[in-house]
């Protein structure tokens, strides 16, 4: 009896040992493997989004600097546009009663208290008339234009032309004269910077003398009445000419364009009041 106690003690226990066991398989069966997970995607997103909400990289700088470089180019050149800009001149025009007197001012110079010292010597020397040939505007009629022939930072030439009808005078008369300004210096500049008087005064009674601008009719009257003033009266005329003057108001006045200079003498009033002689230095 004890052995057969014994042997079903034995059988349900391993009987309960099988079915525990099974259990045990059959619960291991029944869970899935977990699946593998791909960390490498999750790791280079964050690696992204760590660097661009980092500090600028290496690609962006350069396109800050760039701009600002441009930037920095673009001021530069419209600087220098300003500061390199030519040299120009306005026409202004003084009138008062009968009288109008145009004369030029300068623009676009960059040293502006040389500009307004020009600008007032230029507005002088063209209005100097007025007390010269003593002008009453209400009686007197006076018009002048004037034409720049030149004008940079070395020099100015200024032509003024027109005509004068003072009050008792039977009919008007043609008036010229002309202004040449050292710019550096703020200076006029008049006939012996040019040429000399003397010879020139001789090449007026030569043979070469050429009048600039005008008619063969009116030439050949021109030849024969130029010789009418001695080469003494040529020199003192040429010597005393342009601005600045003293006393009387020049009866000569000179310019220098383009390598050829110009100056006037004055002639009879059918031959037009004043003629202008063209002398060209390389051509003698």
């Amino acid at each position: 009896m004890i052995n057969s106690d014994k042997a079903i003690r034995f059988h349900k226990a391993a009987a309960l040992y099988a079915v525990a066991l099974t259990a045990v398989i059959l619960t291991a069966g029944c869970k899935k493997s977990p699946e593998k997970i791909d960390l490498s995607s999750t790791h280079t997103t964050s690696a992204e989004t760590m660097a661009s909400s980092a500090a600028p990289t290496r690609d962006s700088e350069p396109e800050t600097s760039s701009r600002e470089t441009a930037e920095a180019a673009s001021a530069t050149q419209e600087s220098s546009k300003v500061t390199n800009k030519k040299m120009t001149t306005k026409s202004n025009t003084y009138s008062s009663g009968k009288v109008s007197i145009s004369y030029p001012s300068l623009v676009n110079m960059e040293d502006t208290q040389k500009s307004s010292a020009i600008d007032a010597l230029l507005k002088k020397n063209a209005l100097s008339v007025l007390d010269a040939w003593q002008i009453d505007d209400t009686e007197d009629s006076l018009n002048v234009s004037c034409k720049v022939l030149s004008a940079d930072r070395n020099r100015i030439t200024v032509l003024y032309t027109g005509t004068l009808a003072k009050k008792d005078d039977a009919a008007p008369v043609n008036i010229m004269y002309s202004n040449t300004i050292d710019v550096p210096n703020v200076s006029d500049i008049g006939f012996d910077h040019f040429a000399d008087p003397y010879t020139m005064a001789g090449y007026v009674l030569s043979g070469d003398c050429t009048f600039y601008n005008v008619s063969s009719e009116k030439k050949a009257g021109l030849t024969d009445v130029k010789n009418d003033i001695s080469l003494e009266d040529y020199t003192e005329m040429f010597s005393n000419a342009d601005f600045p003057f003293e006393g009387d108001f020049p009866k000569v006045f000179s310019y220098e364009h383009q390598g050829v200079i110009y100056f006037s003498i004055p002639v009879p009033h059918e031959l037009g009041d004043y003629a202008i002689v063209m002398f060209a230095p390389d051509n003698k």
